[in-house]
């Protein structure tokens, strides 16, 4: 009871607490909001007007991005209708917001959009008009007013007045500046007058259309330059699959060249010196296969290097030919600085991102064929190698061409001044998104690439998965499929596999044991066992299977059965099962012939009867 009134206690003590401390703030709050009230009623505070108007990160305190601001004074240009090509700059006062434009101030972009405007309808009116139009100078409010006159209409066309920000901007009084710019817009008229006659217009429209012609003749070289090279290359690719296939379907003999050549001085029988001559030979020409394989490669880089260079040459003189024929015709001029602009740069983003592919893809496959073509491995292991490089090296050349291509895309968006970051932020959240909805997708293509590289198996080999086993008859990045002794395809996914026993890897070997009765003479086993291996190894037709003699290892293990006798027999892959059914047959054969009977269970019997043991109780088989 005392405890629980010393718990209620407290909590009442903590519930006046707490309520104590909000009442003191809100009294708090209350009153600094009355005394600031007051201040602003008496007017003691300072005037919101004295305190400096900065400009913030709003949009409306940027300028417009065809001005340029320095400091007080904000500038922009005059082009021509022609060409674009800049004659004079406006200055006006700077404007930090204009969202709130005071009165009687105009942006210095609406002063020269309005210009630019007053020029264009000169042009569209000095095409008919026969005489050169003229630029006079006029005073309007004590300020010098230029002004275009021609013969099509008798009031001139005001088109710019020079005002004290432009004067005091280019360091100039207002009538030198005046006489400045009349000079620069009666030179233009003059251009203007030209380039509109009919002479010229039809002068530059020939100009352009022998342009073209060149342009469709070089494009039809360029067609028959890649036809060309495409038909070279699909011969060359016909060739190098031919030697991949002969790599492939080698002659499996030639595997057990290593443990051959090297025990050959010792092992070997009569004849065997020549046999290996002829392995080495065999594997000098293997590696003269892989060699060719590379060359062809090479002529099929080159070829596709010209092809990449006939496409880059023709877009470069499509491009220049366009560009070309805008500047020439005077109604495109116009837009002849535009295509010498981003687009020039959009090219040569993507012809870097190009040749760094094209570099990227060469050293890959001059990496992949310095692994392969090591003269210190075994040929077994060469083959292998050089059938699983093309896995791997299009794996490579994939991820590096879509890093580039990606870096490419991000280039390319900055280059229109889209915010990149915004992008590559979201990508990254729905990669991340994707990649935890997919974690056994990624995980499949992981170990795909481990086992890959790592060469734990290969299509081909004999394989055993967990409680899996079977022929690897398809493997890729996501999944190994096997095929059992019964006939069902079995799909594993590559994120599944952990242990791997490999059967086949190399060399194989027949793990032959047999248990014989106690009876036999060991010595004499042993010995029949080493003639049926001696004489299984001198037959050609199976001497080919075997790496080297049938090893008699002896007795294993002692049991009540009777003796273990082990033989090991070296084969080469995928050998190892018909060598070991043609061995236990004439083991067999061998045992039956010498009179050698196999182990047998032995037990004792005993009687039921435990009071009256029977002396006739003996071992029985």
């Amino acid at each position: 009871m005392r405890q629980f009134m010393r718990q209620f206690m407290r909590q009442f003590f903590a519930f006046r607490f707490a309520q104590t401390a909000l009442r003191f703030v809100l009294i708090s709050l209350l009153a600094c909001g009355l005394a600031i009230a007051g201040e602003l009623s008496s007017g003691t505070l300072p005037a919101l007007g004295q305190l400096p108007s900065l400009p913030t990160g709003d949009a409306s305190f940027s300028p417009p991005s065809e001005v340029s601001r320095h400091g007080e004074y904000e500038t922009a240009s005059i082009r021509s209708p022609l060409d674009n090509k800049m004659l004079f700059e406006v200055t006006s006062p700077t404007i930090f917001n204009r969202a709130e434009v005071p009165e009687n101030r105009l942006p210095v972009e609406v002063r020269a959009q309005e210009v630019n405007a007053r020029l264009w309808r000169v042009l569209n009116r000095a095409i008919n008009a026969k005489d050169t139009p003229q630029v006079t100078i006029a005073i309007l409010n004590n300020r010098p007013v230029l002004q275009i006159s021609d013969d099509q209409t008798t009031r001139p066309i005001r088109l710019v007045t020079v005002t004290e920000p432009d004067s005091d901007w280019n360091g100039k009084p207002l009538d030198e500046l005046a006489e400045e710019w009349r000079d620069i817009l009666q030179d233009e008229m003059v251009r203007f007058k030209q380039l509109t006659s009919k002479d010229i217009i039809w002068q530059r429209l020939r100009q352009a259309f022998r342009l073209l012609v060149g342009l469709l003749l070089a494009s039809g070289i360029i067609w028959f330059l890649q036809r060309l090279l495409t038909r070279r290359q699909r011969t060359l690719e016909a060739r190098y699959e031919e030697q991949l296939a002969a790599i492939a379907n080698a002659e499996k003999p030639h595997q057990r060249n290593e443990s051959t050549v090297t025990n050959a001085s010792s092992e070997l029988l009569d004849g065997e010196e020549s046999e290996a001559r002829e392995i080495a030979e065999m594997r000098s020409h293997f590696l003269e296969t892989l060699q060719a394989q590379f060359s062809v490669k090479r002529q099929l880089d080159v070829d596709k290097f010209l092809k990449w260079a006939l496409f880059w040459i023709f877009v470069l003189i499509w491009y220049v030919g366009i560009a070309r024929i805008m500047s020439t015709v005077p109604l495109l001029m116009r837009w002849s600085v535009y295509v010498w602009a981003t687009p020039l740069a959009l090219l040569a983003i993507w012809f870097g991102i190009s040749l760094l592919i094209r570099i990227s893809r060469s050293l890959i496959d001059r990496f992949l064929f310095s692994w392969k073509i090591n003269g210190l491995l075994p040929i077994g292991e060469t083959q292998r190698i050089a059938l699983r490089t093309k896995t791997i090296s299009e794996a490579l050349k994939g991820l590096i061409t879509f890093v580039l291509i990606l870096v490419g895309i991000v280039w390319t968006l900055g280059l229109f001044n889209i915010p990149t970051s915004s992008i590559l932020a979201g990508g990254a959240v729905i990669g991340l998104a994707i990649s935890f909805g997919s974690q056994s997708l990624i995980k499949d293509l992981v170990n795909g690439c481990l086992i890959l590289i790592e060469d734990q198996f290969a299509v081909g080999d004999v394989v055993q998965i967990g409680d899996k086993s079977g022929l690897v008859e398809r493997l890729n990045l996501r999944v190994t499929q096997l095929r059992n002794g019964e006939g069902q395809l079995i799909t594993i996914p590559n994120s599944n596999i952990t242990n791997v026993c490999n059967l086949t890897r190399l060399w194989s070997r027949v793990n032959f044991s047999i248990v014989v009765a106690y009876d036999n003479d060991p010595v004499k086993v042993l010995n029949v066992l080493k003639q049926v291996s001696e004489t299984l190894y001198r037959e050609p037709k199976w001497r080919d299977r075997l790496i080297e003699s049938p090893e008699v290892l002896g007795i294993d293990e002692l049991d009540h059965t009777g003796m273990l006798v082990r033989v090991w027999i070296k084969t080469i892959p995928l050998e190892q099962w018909s060598v070991g059914r043609e061995f236990r047959l004439r083991v067999r054969q061998a045992f039956e012939a010498n009179h050698i009977q196999i182990g047998k269970p032995q037990w004792i019997a005993y009687n039921a009867n435990l009071e009256k043991p029977s002396p006739e109780a003996s071992p029985t088989s």
